[in-house]
């Protein structure tokens, strides 16, 4: 499945709030700049983990 249509699986669900969209976002814009090799894999995982670290907890408060 590539970004768009995992935007478009939870943009038309409208479950989830909008800064987890963007924060979706953001992780694909760290893959390219990976790929792209305009920064190191050392960056690219420290900004993945804080991510994942912020989308768990919009989650968590999500769910409540």
């Amino acid at each position: 499945m590539d970004f768009i249509d995992e935007t478009n699986l939870y943009t038309e669900t409208k479950e989830l709030p909008k800064e987890y969209l963007l924060l979706k976002l953001r992780m694909y814009f760290n893959k390219e700049l990976l790929e792209d090799k305009t920064i190191s894999f050392e960056i690219y995982d420290k900004m993945q983990k804080l991510l994942i670290k912020k989308m768990d907890k919009i989650l968590l408060e999500y769910k409540k």
